[in-house]
């Protein structure tokens, strides 16, 4: 057998297994259930920001126009060590609304990013639920209504849709795109019984996840961020989780700012947490790793033997293919069909992206918010 006749069986078997298991996560999606209650809980909605002056007013404004009974919920931001005008801002709104509160976490403390703020503030939150939203995002005066209307007796988190702006750039198209492809394998898992990843943008959970998990979540370091942790603390509680379709639920935030931050968020992504990680969704990575790995090797194999180039032309357009049929019903019921016209580039780039962002993420160092992460999850100060 000579090596080219090797990596296309090896083809065939890998892309087998890729379409089945996409066919798996399409069904899963496709099943995912809508409860609804006319119960009225107590909300604490928690922020989370670190210097958010330029977009904070914007999401607080939201958050103090809800629908919802005002007596009904509070606002707490948890504010991680900024050191720009956000605690003023924060501040004034504080003075103005009652509902708002706020605890800080001092520039220069010692303190884990993002997780020692939430932890302040899930502690002095009186809520039987717990909302969650961050300060670049944007929030319609439906937010909580909607969220609240999915929280039946059975359930114990809800995961919301957050979605990018409009985008106006072909480069916009493709971040917005991956995205939400981001956001549409997170709620195929839930459909099929599984708990991959959420959005700390726009959640929900009872507030006794965390007061079961406490100990638990004080002494998790970087990795896994908190929203895939309290995910996977539902996953294993007695409640279930469910998906919030319903648009009055959508929040809307904006995209990388650049290309560089682009990929350190993937990078950030990919690190998933291997405490938290199954077996399974272990395993369906590894496969969609080796099944872009192998269509990379294709590449190699054409500059050396054109006839390996017939084989590439089929096993990429097996992977468009099978992607498509994956995500176009996805944004179908998300409402993101405009998005589309991005996706056959976006296919294609993800046979050059997936492998760097996976072994990256997880093997090397990236960069976010001025930290450096490690492959040791441990953080680094500049």
């Amino acid at each position: 057998m000579t090596a080219l006749h090797l990596l296309q069986w090896l083809l065939a078997v890998s892309g087998g297994v890729y379409g089945c298991a996409l066919l798996v996560l399409l069904i899963g999606q496709l099943r995912l259930a809508r409860p609804h209650t006319h119960a009225k809980r107590f909300i604490s909605v928690i922020v989370a920001v670190h210097n958010e002056e330029n977009t904070l007013r914007l999401c607080l404004a939201g958050l103090a126009r809800q629908t919802y009974p005002a007596d009904l919920y509070e606002i707490i931001i948890a504010d991680d060590r900024s050191t720009d005008s956000t605690p003023a801002l924060i501040e004034e709104f504080c003075k103005t609304d009652r509902r708002f509160s706020f605890v800080r976490i001092e520039p220069g403390a010692d303190a884990i990013p993002k997780k020692t703020a939430l932890k302040k503030a899930l502690d002095c939150a009186r809520g039987d639920i717990i909302a969650s939203t961050d300060g670049d995002c944007e929030v319609p005066p439906t937010w909580l209504s909607t969220l609240n209307g999915y929280f039946t007796e059975g359930v114990g988190m809800v995961i919301g849709h957050t979605r990018y702006h409009s985008p106006r750039t072909f480069w916009q198209g493709i971040d917005a795109l991956d995205y939400f492809s981001q956001r549409a394998l997170g709620t195929a898992f839930i459909g099929i019984g599984f708990a991959y990843t959420c959005t700390a943008s726009n959640m929900a959970y009872r507030k006794e996840l965390y007061t079961l998990n406490r100990a638990a979540f004080n002494s998790l370091k970087i990795r896994p961020a908190e929203d895939n942790f309290f995910l996977h603390c539902a996953h294993n509680s007695r409640y279930s989780i469910t998906v919030a379709g319903d648009p009055a639920s959508y929040i809307t935030t904006a995209g990388a700012s650049s290309f560089n931050h682009f990929m350190n968020q993937r990078f950030r992504w990919a690190a998933y947490g291997d405490t938290i990680a199954t077996p399974a969704i272990q395993a369906f990575f590894v496969q969609v790793l080796l099944f872009n790995v192998l269509i990379l090797a294709l590449f190699v194999a054409g500059v050396i033997d054109h006839g390996a180039l017939a084989l590439l032309a089929k096993a990429v357009g097996l992977k468009v293919i099978v992607d498509f049929l994956f995500i176009a019903p996805s944004a179908r019921r998300f409402g993101c069909l405009a998005l589309l016209k991005y996706f056959p580039p976006l296919s294609i780039m993800h046979i050059f992206l997936v492998p760097l962002i996976v072994l990256k993420g997880n093997l090397s160092v990236f960069e976010w918010k001025g930290k450096r992460y490690t492959s040791s999850k441990s953080l680094e100060t500049r």
